[in-house]
């Protein structure tokens, strides 16, 4: 079947190709498909909607600019274009001389109508929210890219230029680390999927 059916990565390197060539409407696809992801992922790191729009309308010119730059056997198109969002994401923020926001995890929402409940599912949040800060730096970024931003091991990786086993094991060594520091110590603080959630 996958022999049939080429993947979404195999799909965008042949699109990349295409638009190199001068193919407008493979370019148009590749836009279409890749802004979403972008957006979010920017989205995610800078103040407002005003900076992560005006940042993916950059992202969006360099690929452009640097669209025969792209080597298809050194990774994938998706992650190619998140590598220069994360680059002028660090770029906004060294020039706004802030904080590195790269490890940004959102926050859950919850629609419990119980005030109480609310209450302690935000302080729960808060601790998780602590521990993970006390995370080394690279270490928080990889849990941000891979349960915030959805990116697969390999991609992370790429994006990131580490190996694929480093990122499982930074993934897991966080894992463990924040699950010990986040057990329940009452049977009334079990259940609330927050500690799940972030890690």
């Amino acid at each position: 079947m996958s022999l049939l059916w080429p993947s979404r990565d195999d799909r965008q390197t042949d699109d990349l190709l295409r638009a190199r060539e001068g193919d407008s409407s493979a370019f148009v696809r590749l836009y279409r498909q890749l802004h979403p992801d972008v957006y979010r992922f920017i989205a995610r790191r800078v103040a407002n909607r005003a900076d992560a729009e005006d940042l993916t309308a950059r992202v969006f010119c360099k690929f452009l600019e640097r669209i025969n730059q792209f080597d298809p056997a050194k990774g994938r198109v998706r992650t190619w274009v998140l590598t220069v969002a994360r680059n002028l994401v660090i770029d906004h923020y060294r020039t706004n001389k802030s904080a590195d926001p790269l490890d940004v995890v959102e926050q859950p929402h919850t629609s419990d109508p119980n005030p109480l409940e609310g209450l302690l599912t935000r302080e729960r949040v808060e601790h998780v929210r602590l521990q993970i800060s006390q995370l080394p730096e690279q270490t928080r970024e990889i849990l941000a890219l891979r349960y915030a931003d959805g990116l697969r091991h390999r991609e992370i990786a790429e994006l990131l230029g580490i190996s694929v086993a480093s990122v499982k094991q930074k993934v897991s060594r966080a894992r463990r680390a924040l699950k010990s520091h986040l057990q329940p110590s009452s049977p009334e603080s079990r259940g609330s999927g927050a500690a799940d959630y972030a890690i």
